[in-house]
């Protein structure tokens, strides 16, 4: 049973497509999704810490110890093989009370980071969590974007979904393992798709 929406899926639900976003030309684009699908099991990620936004007045700062949690679980879970970057994403978008709207200016920033340095690897994932208060997540976003800057895959999570809601999260290693239980429910090796 599907947990949340992953971007590719919002296409399927017409009441929802106010989400669509201007970067990654929309929603997850339908094309690089089967891509990425299809290389999983051999797909090269590259990982960046995570992004942790604490409210539209509060700090930003960066988790390298979730990269790592991803890039352990990337290869345990044999998607690939994962480098774990300590390059810091700027992420420049305002907080705001729409998270689609966060969530789509976040990925154009990322979009743009990719394609002023150019990837050595098939993909590169970027996580991003969102505190109004300490011990206060409001939201978890996973973009994961190819080469080119084109999105195969992103997930916008919050207090509607039950991915979310299972961890009930208050600190950053909770976000991570929301995360974590995301990437395991949607990606898997094709082998494991059958």
């Amino acid at each position: 049973m599907r947990t949340h929406i992953s971007l590719g899926g919002l296409a399927a639900l017409g009441g929802l497509l106010a989400l669509m976003l201007g970067g990654c030309g929309g929603v997850a684009d339908p094309a690089a999704e089967k891509t990425l699908r299809a290389k999983l099991g051999q797909a090269s990620v590259t990982i960046f810490p995570a992004f942790v936004r604490a409210g539209s007045n509060g700090p930003k700062s960066y988790d390298p110890a979730a990269a790592q949690r991803i890039g352990d679980f990337w290869t345990a879970a044999k998607l690939g093989t994962a480098t774990v970057s300590d390059v810091e994403v700027p992420i420049s978008s305002p907080w705001s009370m729409n998270q689609a709207k966060m969530l789509s200016g976040s990925l154009a920033d990322f979009r743009a980071y990719i394609q002023q340095h150019p990837l050595k690897t098939d993909y590169a994932l970027l996580p991003e969590y969102l505190f109004t208060r300490p011990n206060a997540v409001v939201g978890v976003h996973v973009y994961v974007l190819d080469a080119d800057g084109v999105c195969p895959y992103a997930a916008l999570l919050n207090s509607h979904w039950e991915a979310f809601n299972a961890v009930n999260p208050k600190t950053v290693d909770d976000c991570t393992q929301i995360v974590l239980n995301v990437l395991q429910a949607e990606l898997r090796p094709p082998a494991e798709n059958k």
